[in-house]
Protein backbone atom coordinates (compact mmCIF):
# COMPACT_ATOMS: atom_id res chain seq x y z
CA UNK A 1 0.00 0.00 0.00
CA UNK A 2 1.51 3.40 -0.94
CA UNK A 3 2.59 5.95 1.79
CA UNK A 4 -0.43 8.54 2.14
CA UNK A 5 -0.20 12.44 2.82
CA UNK A 6 -2.95 15.13 3.52
CA UNK A 7 -4.00 17.39 0.45
CA UNK A 8 -5.88 20.72 1.14
CA UNK A 9 -7.58 22.59 -1.54
CA UNK A 10 -8.56 25.52 -0.17
CA UNK A 11 -10.25 28.91 -2.49
CA UNK A 12 -10.82 32.28 -0.56
CA UNK A 13 -14.72 31.39 -0.09
CA UNK A 14 -14.32 27.40 1.61
CA UNK A 15 -12.39 24.55 1.96
CA UNK A 16 -13.24 22.52 -1.44
CA UNK A 17 -11.21 19.36 -0.55
CA UNK A 18 -9.47 17.96 2.57
CA UNK A 19 -8.35 14.39 3.19
CA UNK A 20 -5.90 11.68 2.64
CA UNK A 21 -4.45 11.01 -0.90
CA UNK A 22 -1.95 8.60 -2.03
CA UNK A 23 -0.25 11.32 -4.79
CA UNK A 24 -1.40 14.58 -6.51
CA UNK A 25 -0.48 16.14 -10.05
CA UNK A 26 -0.27 19.62 -10.02
CA UNK A 27 -0.64 22.70 -12.38
CA UNK A 28 2.56 24.61 -11.68
CA UNK A 29 3.30 27.50 -13.90
CA UNK A 30 6.33 25.84 -15.11
CA UNK A 31 4.27 22.61 -16.17
CA UNK A 32 2.35 19.62 -14.25
CA UNK A 33 4.08 18.56 -11.02
CA UNK A 34 3.45 15.03 -9.34
CA UNK A 35 3.91 14.61 -5.68
CA UNK A 36 3.65 11.64 -3.39
CA UNK A 37 4.32 11.13 0.40
CA UNK A 38 7.65 12.39 1.46
CA UNK A 39 8.15 14.82 -1.18
CA UNK A 40 10.64 17.42 -0.75
CA UNK A 41 8.99 20.82 0.83
CA UNK A 42 8.65 23.39 -1.57
CA UNK A 43 6.02 26.15 -2.74
CA UNK A 44 5.22 26.32 -5.87
CA UNK A 45 3.21 28.66 -8.23
CA UNK A 46 0.05 27.44 -9.99
CA UNK A 47 -1.23 28.42 -13.23
CA UNK A 48 -4.77 27.52 -14.47
CA UNK A 49 -5.43 23.81 -14.78
CA UNK A 50 -6.66 20.19 -13.60
CA UNK A 51 -5.08 19.26 -9.87
CA UNK A 52 -5.76 15.41 -9.95
CA UNK A 53 -5.14 13.12 -6.82
CA UNK A 54 -5.68 9.75 -5.66
CA UNK A 55 -7.46 8.92 -3.17
CA UNK A 56 -6.85 5.79 -0.58
CA UNK A 57 -8.69 3.59 -2.92
CA UNK A 58 -6.70 4.44 -5.95
CA UNK A 59 -9.48 6.27 -7.70
CA UNK A 60 -8.53 9.53 -9.74
CA UNK A 61 -10.61 12.72 -8.72
CA UNK A 62 -9.83 16.37 -10.63
CA UNK A 63 -10.14 19.70 -9.17
CA UNK A 64 -10.20 22.75 -11.21
CA UNK A 65 -8.31 25.96 -10.25
CA UNK A 66 -7.52 29.34 -11.27
CA UNK A 67 -4.17 29.34 -10.44
CA UNK A 68 -3.07 29.70 -6.78
CA UNK A 69 0.16 28.53 -4.87
CA UNK A 70 0.83 25.07 -3.28
CA UNK A 71 2.98 24.45 -0.23
CA UNK A 72 4.29 21.02 -0.71
CA UNK A 73 5.98 19.72 3.17
CA UNK A 74 5.62 17.48 6.37
CA UNK A 75 2.97 15.07 5.15
CA UNK A 76 0.94 17.93 3.65
CA UNK A 77 0.41 19.30 0.48
CA UNK A 78 -2.03 22.39 1.23
CA UNK A 79 -3.07 23.85 -2.06
CA UNK A 80 -4.41 27.83 -2.12
CA UNK A 81 -5.98 28.28 -5.37
CA UNK A 82 -7.73 31.32 -6.69
CA UNK A 83 -10.98 29.72 -7.11
CA UNK A 84 -11.82 25.45 -7.17
CA UNK A 85 -14.16 23.54 -8.45
CA UNK A 86 -14.55 20.15 -8.18
CA UNK A 87 -15.57 18.39 -11.27
CA UNK A 88 -18.77 17.47 -9.93
CA UNK A 89 -19.34 21.18 -9.09
CA UNK A 90 -18.85 22.52 -12.69
CA UNK A 91 -21.45 23.72 -14.86
CA UNK A 92 -20.62 22.36 -18.25
CA UNK A 93 -23.63 24.12 -19.88
CA UNK A 94 -22.07 27.61 -18.59
CA UNK A 95 -18.69 26.81 -18.83
CA UNK A 96 -19.13 26.18 -22.46
CA UNK A 97 -21.28 29.59 -22.89
CA UNK A 98 -18.75 31.51 -21.14
CA UNK A 99 -15.73 30.20 -23.31
CA UNK A 100 -17.55 30.97 -26.92
CA UNK A 101 -18.31 34.18 -25.75
CA UNK A 102 -14.33 34.86 -24.92
CA UNK A 103 -13.45 32.98 -28.38
CA UNK A 104 -16.11 35.54 -30.17
CA UNK A 105 -14.27 38.43 -28.31
CA UNK A 106 -10.81 37.44 -29.78
CA UNK A 107 -12.29 37.35 -33.17
CA UNK A 108 -13.40 40.49 -32.89
CA UNK A 109 -16.90 40.45 -32.29
CA UNK A 110 -18.81 42.71 -30.69
CA UNK A 111 -18.93 41.54 -26.82
CA UNK A 112 -18.89 42.88 -23.39
CA UNK A 113 -15.24 41.45 -22.81
CA UNK A 114 -12.09 42.71 -23.33
CA UNK A 115 -9.66 41.18 -25.04
CA UNK A 116 -7.20 40.56 -21.88
CA UNK A 117 -10.67 39.10 -20.09
CA UNK A 118 -11.37 36.75 -22.67
CA UNK A 119 -7.33 34.87 -23.02
CA UNK A 120 -8.34 34.55 -19.26
CA UNK A 121 -11.76 33.28 -19.94
CA UNK A 122 -10.33 30.88 -22.35
CA UNK A 123 -7.92 29.29 -20.18
CA UNK A 124 -10.16 29.13 -17.76
CA UNK A 125 -12.74 27.58 -19.09
CA UNK A 126 -10.84 25.02 -20.98
CA UNK A 127 -9.15 23.68 -17.39
CA UNK A 128 -12.96 23.12 -15.97
CA UNK A 129 -14.17 20.91 -18.96
CA UNK A 130 -10.93 19.46 -18.66
CA UNK A 131 -11.34 18.91 -15.45
CA UNK A 132 -15.74 18.02 -15.78
CA UNK A 133 -14.80 15.58 -18.31
CA UNK A 134 -11.92 13.47 -16.77
CA UNK A 135 -14.75 12.31 -14.68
Amino acid sequence: MAKEFTLSVVAPDRTVFEDSVESTVLPGVNGYLGVMADHEPMIVALRPGVLEYRDRGNQRHHVSIDGGFAEVGSGRVIVLADNARRASEIDVAETERLLDLARRTLRGEATDMTTEEAENQVELALARLRAARTN
